[in-house]
């Protein structure tokens, strides 16, 4: 069995973490804020001191942070791990950035003989919780079967996309509608509110209708009852705002739509919520102003 360091133990990467923990995986973690381990710790995984130590131990790193400053940092910076990607090993990045960043730390990381798939994924914190995330994997298929168990411990869906990038590619999309979907429901319960329809009626109807969505089983609930604590932070939706719109220019895609819904939670996150979840751009809308 395959030994594994996860570096990155926050909102999603600690329910992951132990999911891989509870599949009887050696593992070791580190979190630039170490409080953030104690539950891993307990549950029985070994704490390193440094990124490079944690790497330095396993067979698998698993990184999962919030941008491309922090991977490279993690990768490159003092007690980074790449000096410990020894040839053989295999690297995971599972954080949700550029498919031109990812391409550039995975010719870093195969220059120094180790091998590189990255793998973001969809869900919130209650399915990472479940072990029921959705990857996507970016890079050579015959890595994946490597590693393959060891991300089966934290999805419930496996899919290989193509080479370096394009998994991420696919996750920026998959954002994307997500940040539209989210404040179109948004604007459907301001609206129906406004109109005089019962919440729970406009509840049922919707998620019986044509344009129903699980993600608005669990967003319609916070927007209703003002419970915006954090699933997934408004910052980094923003962030991911940012990178869509980015890779798209570069692409030559034109995005109307998305520059708008980008401003819309940029404004949000302007007004201070950005810790919260990101269903709290339904308070743009003027519901407790």
């Amino acid at each position: 069995m395959k030994s594994v360091a996860f570096i990155g133990t926050g909102l999603m990467g600690r329910p992951m973490a132990l999911n891989i923990l509870k599949k009887s995986f050696p593992l070791v973690v580190y979190n630039r804020t170490a409080a953030k381990t104690a539950a891993l710790a307990e549950a029985g995984a070994k704490v390193a001191r440094t990124p490079l130590e944690a790497a330095a131990s396993s067979d698998v790193v698993i990184t999962m942070v919030s941008n491309i400053e922090a991977v490279e940092s993690l990768l490159a910076g003092r007690d980074g791990i790449l000096g410990a990607l020894t040839p053989g090993k295999i690297y995971i990045d599972m954080s949700t950035i550029t498919p031109e960043a990812s391409r550039k730390f995975a010719g870093l990381v195969e220059a120094a003989g180790a091998a590189m798939l990255d793998a973001p994924m969809s869900g919130s914190t209650n399915v990472a919780e479940k072990g029921e995330l959705t990857i996507m994997v970016g890079g050579d298929p015959r890595v994946l079967d490597e590693v393959r168990e060891v991300l089966q411990a934290m999805g419930k869906f496996i899919f290989h996309v193509g080479d370096h990038g394009s998994a991420l590619a696919l996750k920026l999309v998959i954002n994307h509608f997500v940040a539209g979907m989210t404040e179109l429901l948004a604007e459907g319960v301001d609206l129906s509110q406004k109109l005089g329809i019962d919440a729970s009626v406009f509840a049922n109807v919707l998620n019986t209708s044509v344009v129903r969505s699980p993600m608005y089983d669990i967003k319609m609930p916070k927007m209703i009852s003002g419970d915006y604590t954090a699933q997934f932070p408004l910052r980094l939706l923003v962030k991911d705002l940012n990178y869509i719109t980015q890779t798209a220019r570069k692409a030559g895609a034109a995005m109307p739509v998305q520059a708008l819904v980008r401003d819309l939670y940029s404004a949000a996150n302007d007004k201070g919520y950005g810790e919260l979840d990101f269903s709290v751009v339904y308070e743009i809308l003027g519901k407790k102003q």
